[in-house]
């Protein structure tokens, strides 16, 4: 059986924090970053690691979480 399942993650310079969170996802887990206005390098480690980045410039953890639902595809 294959697993295919899309993760969101909603992000608020979280760059320190996501290559460690990206390079553990189980295998059939796809990352959907969610930046939500971050100022520090997020983007950057995000695109760098492979990873598929929306940005949502409404503020606040529901309005990432609703962006990166309409972006999931599994």
């Amino acid at each position: 059986m294959i697993i295919r399942a899309d993760v969101v993650l909603p992000c608020l310079n979280e760059a320190e924090a996501l290559p460690g969170v990206l390079r553990r996802l189980p295998a059939g887990f796809h990352a959907i970053v969610v930046d939500n206005g971050s100022t520090d390098d997020t983007v950057a480690v995000t695109k760098a690691a492979g990873a598929p980045v929306i940005s949502e410039p409404r503020r606040g953890y529901g309005a990432a979480v609703h962006a990166g639902l309409l972006a999931a595809t599994a």
